[in-house]
């Protein structure tokens, strides 16, 4: 499956329409200068949950703690409009990626996508 990923830089979000999709945040690594992606999710209103992310409301301790660090980071998302869909990339990214920040991995059946434009963990 096909889709268009587009990119964001936090905490600026007025570039992130308020549409469901899946999304990645990435950090940028000092040692290659590549982004590294951090954390895979879905979203029923992408820009309602980027907000969310970068705020004190934001859940996860971990990944809190990480952007209150305040190291360069993106947001890279896609539009993706069926719930079932969006259930099957997320699970895509989180194989592929790995992400350290994820408290636990999808249970749907990955959908094989195009990745956006960050490195695979070594």
């Amino acid at each position: 499956m096909d889709i268009s990923w587009y990119k964001a830089v936090p905490p600026n979000f007025d570039s992130v329409p308020e549409k469901p999709g899946v999304y990645v945040i990435s950090t940028l690594q000092k040692e290659d200068d590549k982004y590294e992606v951090k954390y895979v999710g879905k979203a029923a209103n992408l820009h309602e949950r980027a907000n969310q992310h970068w705020s004190d409301s934001e859940e996860n301790e971990s990944l809190k703690k990480h952007i209150q660090k305040g190291y360069s980071m993106k947001f890279s998302f896609a539009e993706v409009s069926a719930e079932k869909d969006r259930d099957g990339i997320e699970s895509f990214l989180y194989s592929t990626y790995l992400p350290i920040f994820n408290d636990q991995e999808p249970q749907s059946s990955p959908i094989v996508i195009n990745l956006p434009d960050v490195r695979k963990k070594k």
